[in-house]
């Protein structure tokens, strides 16, 4: 990993934040605030590819050349092409110039019609909640991010790849989390899962005090960030921990859409909520397709035999067999319908008191293996 960093005499100073782009292979976030020197544009980036200072200066100056406007830029790249650099700064810079300031601040904007697997976990996010009430918590310009990654040559995300958003859905009190599947393949650090589980402790409280709120979490997920096992697992115990202190009150919503899928311990946590809302995309399992073949054999499961890896951990497999409960459209709108039909009212008997009718279920599954 590479910083780079540089300076810019610059007129019109901004006056709103704006973030754009996924640290994901190939693309880059862009973050624009105001500026810490007043007429100055200040420029740092951190690149997770080195040796191509000349280059970043030389697209860099050329942009700034003709973009008059005073700002801190920060950048986060993974092995993004000059070309995506300069229309990443110039979507920033659009937005940071437009006119209307609430339009410019619309996650949603230039989504309408994309798949919702398409979508980014901040577009995903917003697109769950009521038109106008998004509001969102401890998003890129509060650099919430992880102090682990950085030292490992590992270019962090400014909001460590989990968006937390308030709002409503149907006119209900909300609180969205989205997981990002482009950064390190939605994986759980410390931070990222701190949020989540902040998340879950607040509505508790919240409902605890009469005032129960729908929580929704759009999980794409490997499970835990292997660069930070041991608080990834600590993050994911308490969120384990909150989504069951939580159902007593309020029904917690998966959604589970895009290719990454929900794997690890993270699959745990969608199997303790109430409801599991998938895609045919979607694939839930404890275990990845790769971990199972290097533990058991190519003969056991053959990972890059994706008929079988969807048929075993896909979307319509999980709800024809009942670990998952509504298969949609992969359309927001779907999606959204779906959360909506989950309801508000508290499960009487939850996915994990279930326990010993799993149990029954995989003894019955061993026994027909073995009479084989």
């Amino acid at each position: 990993m590479q910083l780079i960093t540089g300076t810019y005499s610059s007129g019109t100073r901004i006056d709103r934040d704006v973030h754009i782009g996924v640290v994901g292979s190939g693309d880059l976030e862009v973050l624009l605030t105001s500026p810490s020197e007043p007429g100055t544009t200040t420029v740092r980036v951190r690149t997770s590819v080195d040796g191509f200072d000349i280059t970043w200066r030389r697209v860099l100056d050329r942009f700034f050349e003709s973009n008059d406007i005073a700002c801190d830029v920060e950048i986060n790249d993974f092995g993004a092409t000059p070309g995506m650099v300069s229309v990443r700064l110039s979507q920033a810079f659009d937005l940071a110039s437009h006119e209307d300031a609430s339009s410019a601040a619309d996650p949603t904007r230039g989504s309408d019609g994309m798949p919702f697997t398409e979508l980014t976990a901040r577009q995903r996010a917003a697109a769950i909640l009521d038109p106008g009430t998004w509001r969102e918590i401890l998003g890129p310009s509060d650099h919430v991010e992880s102090s682990h990654l950085e030292p490992q040559g590992i270019v962090p995300a400014a909001d460590d790849g989990a968006v937390i958003a308030r709002g409503t859905i149907d006119g209900t009190p909300a609180a969205v989390v989205a997981l990002e599947g482009r950064f390190q393949g939605g994986g759980i650090g410390e931070v990222s899962g701190a949020k989540i589980a902040a998340v879950l402790e607040r509505a508790l409280v919240d409902a605890e005090a009469g005032q129960p709120v729908k929580v929704v979490l759009l999980l794409e997920t490997g499970g835990i960030r292997l660069q930070e096992a041991n608080l990834g697992l600590l993050a994911i115990a308490e969120i384990h921990a909150g989504i069951v202190a939580l159902q007593r009150h309020t029904p917690v919503t998966a959604v589970i859409a895009g290719m990454v899928g929900c794997f690890g311990g993270m699959g745990i946590a969608a199997g303790l909520c109430d409801h599991i809302v998938m895609t045919r995309a979607g694939r839930l399992s404890l275990n990845g397709p790769e971990v199972i073949e290097t533990e058991a054999g190519i003969e056991e499961f053959n990972s890059s035999d994706r008929g079988t890896v969807w048929a075993v951990t896909g979307g319509e497999h999980r709800v024809n067999t009942g670990r998952a409960d509504d298969l949609v459209a992969d359309t927001a709108d779907a999606v959204r319908d779906a959360v909506i039909a989950c309801g508000t009212d508290p499960a009487t008997v939850h996915r994990a008191d279930k326990v010993d009718d799993l149990l029954a279920e995989l003894a019955d599954t061993t026994t027909e293996r073995t009479a084989r």
